[in-house]
């Protein structure tokens, strides 16, 4: 039987490489923290499989905390007793439109459960314009996840918003390949790196300003961070105020479904 075991902290942010990413049963059980990233992913990989008729059983987490954390996360609305810093609960979008209709129910909480508008109005255009992306390269059956925490430091996690946003569509690599000008590029973090530039995009529209954006909201008075990993790539950046990004690029076996992302905006 394919097991997906999970265990420690963010496993899936810090890099865990399954054998498969088509479990039978996801086990979470000896996961000891769990962030935004690694709930979104978690719910992709299982909306991607049950949309094809395979939908993977749980093992749910041990710890008593962390098991309830991902109970409220997952509520469909609103939350009896919200986890601390929780302002976006797992939301799941159908279409990227989806996103629109939800507003009113996600600026409230993001501007109250956050200490600056600055913050939530940054958070706003990040969030809009990755799930445009997740729309344009990520149409699938299983739709895009969005979940979204804010930590103060007080846990030794770096202080900020983290945000994240998973699909299990087509991906970066194989949407810019659809460009006869990207056709023959065979390395998916190479085209992860050119995915940051203006106007580089798998249509051939003037398009490909989202992720030029996206990196300058990240950055905010102190530096943020942010992970993509799509196919079989993955970029790692620290955007930094009126600086280049730190980057790194490398591959990544197997191969992802989609495309998940891992923001930290810095206050």
């Amino acid at each position: 039987m394919s097991v997906l075991k999970l265990n420690g902290p963010a496993p899936l942010l810090a890099g865990v490489r399954p054998i498969s990413w088509g479990p039978r049963t996801i086990d979470l059980s000896e996961v000891s923290w769990l962030t935004p990233f690694d709930v979104v992913a978690i719910a992709s990989i299982r909306a991607r499989l049950a949309a094809e008729g395979r939908a993977p059983e749980m093992v749910l987490p041990k710890t008593p905390a962390v098991h309830k954390y991902l109970a409220d996360v997952a509520q469909p609305s609103g939350f009896a007793t919200s986890p601390q810093g929780l302002v976006i609960g797992l939301k799941q979008l159908p279409t990227a439109d989806a996103w629109d209709d939800l507003l009113p129910e996600i600026i409230p909480p993001l501007f109250s459960g956050l200490p600056d508008g600055d913050l939530a109005r940054r958070a706003l255009d990040v969030l809009s314009e990755l799930i445009d992306n997740a729309g344009t390269h990520g149409d699938s059956a299983a739709g895009t996840f969005v979940c979204a925490q804010h930590y103060e430091g007080g846990s030794g996690l770096p202080p900020g918003l983290w945000l994240a946003v998973a699909d299990a569509g087509r991906g970066i690599p194989s949407h810019l390949r659809l460009n006869p000008r990207y056709a023959d590029l065979e390395a998916d973090e190479e085209l992860i790196r050119l995915a940051r530039r203006p106007w580089v995009t798998g249509t051939r529209d003037r398009r490909g300003w989202g992720l030029v954006s996206v990196f300058e909201n990240a950055a905010g008075r102190r530096g943020g961070e942010i992970l993509i990993r799509s196919g079989g790539g993955e970029g790692f950046f620290r955007p930094r105020p009126e600086r280049p990004p730190f980057a790194r690029y490398r591959p990544r076996m197997p191969r992802l479904p989609g495309t998940w992302v891992h923001a930290r905006l810095g206050p």
